[in-house]
């Protein structure tokens, strides 16, 4: 009799361990696999300070494209989820945030930043513990000039920039003569280099003026400009500090053409402006009216998701995102993160010809894409695409 119950607990106690085992493998859904664990991800920008208009760009830019991803499946099944932290256009910040994303939160790359000065910060972070980073919107040349292998820019350089800008208006118009007013940064004094040396090789004329981020007095340099009379004067700044110097500008009554780079044709821009930019010509990654269909996707998407129109900063890291994920899909199977930020490094430095909203990417040694950007005007609020005119 007692051998009989002694089988009898140890079929029960049997069934019950494989119950258990059962459970464990198949997590509590049955028959399903268990989830696999979330790819984190870091977004460095500036969603404070000077800057925080295109730095929230920058943050839907990034949630619009995570959305579309983890909707059809993720990577490989595995969904991504951004970390975003905050840099306010200021270096040291920018790289406490880097510390804490690559070493704390333990990120598989990261994507960043807005300004050159934070991103050339950071990329000293990235490089010792060998971190990924896509850089959409930043460009200083040095950026992929310092020999980082672990840096990829899908954006063009301020020599990139600066050269199909005086290129235009060298073939367009008879200006010769330039003052260019130039933020104190990398980003500043890297586009105010890249346009003297173009003009002093053209035989033209240029003088330089500078300023501080967070400046609001421009009285005393323009008024230098304005007894300099150039033909044309070029902004080498940002939205903030811009729309303050073309108000000033109207102030004091300069008559020369305004130019200005990047930030300068978005439309956060033109509000702060007020009609001080009418006519104003600069460069721009992105316009929503680009015929191309990824490009025309994504603008539809953007404006149902938060109900306004993309601009180029938004765009640049929508696409960069999107890099990433066709170079993680390419990667096998890694034992841990330091494997998965070394093979995915490997796999963007193969990106060729991928399709994107700024058009293709293609990443060379140094891990710089060659980018062709857009001449645009500004004219009763809008923008008028002047180059290329197809």
């Amino acid at each position: 009799m007692r051998q009989k119950k002694t089988k009898f607990l140890l079929a029960v106690l049997a069934g019950v361990l494989a119950a258990i085992l059962l459970a464990a493998g198949c997590g509590s859904s049955g028959n399903q696999p268990a989830k696999k664990d979330p790819i984190k991800f870091g977004v460095i920008g500036p969603y404070t300070g000077p800057n925080a208009k295109p730095g929230m760009s920058m943050k839907q830019g990034v949630q619009l494209a995570v959305e579309e991803i983890n909707k059809a499946g993720g990577v490989k099944g595995r969904m991504l989820e951004p970390l975003f932290e905050d840099d306010a256009s200021v270096p040291a910040q920018s790289v406490s945030a880097t510390e804490k994303l690559v070493t704390k939160d333990e990120v598989a790359f990261l994507i960043g930043t807005f300004n050159s000065a934070t991103t050339l910060a950071d990329m000293k972070v990235i490089e010792r513990e060998k971190t990924p980073m896509l850089v959409p919107i930043a460009v200083a040349i040095e950026i992929t000039e310092s020999g980082n292998k672990w840096v990829f820019r899908n954006a063009a350089t301020n020599p990139m920039q600066a050269e199909q800008l005086m290129n235009y208006i060298y073939s367009q118009t008879k200006q010769r003569k330039f003052a260019i007013v130039h933020e104190n940064t990398d980003y500043g004094k890297g586009l105010m280099n890249a346009v003297k040396a173009y003009v002093a090789a053209k035989g033209g004329e240029a003088i330089a003026e500078s300023y501080s981020i967070g400046d609001t007095d421009f009285y005393a340099q323009l008024t230098k400009i304005k007894n300099y009379q150039p033909d044309g004067i070029i902004i080498c700044g940002n939205l903030s500090e811009g729309s303050q110097i073309t108000r000033q500008v109207k102030e004091l009554g300069i008559k020369a053409q305004l130019y200005g780079f990047g930030g300068l044709s978005s439309f956060d821009f033109n509000k702060l402006a007020a009609g001080t930019n009418e006519g104003l010509i600069a460069t721009s990654y992105f316009e929503s009216t680009s015929p191309n269909p990824l490009a025309q996707n994504f603008v539809k998407a953007y404006k149902e998701k938060f109900n306004v129109e993309p601009d180029m900063f938004a765009a640049a890291i929508y696409e960069a995102v999107y890099i990433a994920k066709e170079s993680m899909e390419k990667m096998g199977e890694q034992k841990d993160m330091a494997a998965f930020r070394a093979a995915l490094r490997d796999a963007l430095a193969k990106t060729k010809d991928m399709p994107g909203v700024q058009g293709p990417t293609t990443f060379d040694a140094k891990g710089q894409a060659v980018k062709q950007v857009m001449i645009v005007q500004w004219h009763n609020g809008q923008k008028k695409i002047l180059f290329p005119d197809k």
